[in-house]
């Protein structure tokens, strides 16, 4: 018999269960939240409520860096967050780094409803990550960038459309990039991936 969480997972694969499903309103998450009732380790996409998963060193270690160098490089008109929540209609991810404009409350009072590029550090959460696109397509964020520590590569999602991204790219680790928001910037990729 398999455990606890092989069974969720098994039932979630049969339409007939997940047509069952009752997503939740951003605002109804962020109240259980507030309660106490849900996890801090969670993200709400789609309506449905997400467990995050335990970040490993090299993770960690590769979100220090790149938020590291968006702190250092980015104008006045932007700023950095890492794993703050960015509102959309029925989801709000934590992505590991988000681009938003900048402001003095720093989100004190409401967090972003937008981000200029979105960035997602991925190694166990690889398939996850990529469905993400779509929501963050939905939610016209004009970048979105998976580092695939997988296969040491970069995958860029540019201009959304009707809830998809119409380009992506690969990019190796010997390559850069420079973010659409602020092309005077340039990413060498080797000084992010191990």
């Amino acid at each position: 018999m398999g455990n606890f969480l092989d069974v969720r997972i098994e039932i979630l694969e049969k339409s007939s269960a997940r047509m069952l499903l009752l997503p939740i309103s951003v605002e109804t998450y962020f109240k259980l939240g507030e309660q106490n009732l849900i996890s801090e380790n969670t993200e709400l996409i789609e309506g449905i409520i997400f467990q995050k998963m335990p970040k490993s060193p090299l993770h960690y270690s590769i979100t220090q860096k790149l938020l590291s160098y968006f702190i250092n490089k980015l104008t006045s008109q932007f700023m950095a967050r890492q794993e703050g929540p960015i509102l959309m209609k029925a989801s709000s991810p934590e992505p590991d780094i988000a681009i938003v404009e900048s402001r003095s409350d720093y989100y004190s009072n409401s967090h972003p409803e937008f981000a200029y590029l979105i960035i997602e550090i991925s190694l166990s959460t690889l398939e996850f990550d990529r469905e993400k696109a779509n929501v963050y397509a939905s939610a016209n964020i004009p970048e979105y960038w998976i580092f695939n520590l997988k296969e040491s590569i970069l995958e860029v999602f540019l201009n959304p459309e009707n809830g998809t991204y119409n380009t992506k790219k690969i990019l190796q680790r010997q390559d850069s990039i420079h973010p659409a928001f602020d092309n005077h910037l340039t990413l060498f990729l080797g000084d992010f991936f191990p």
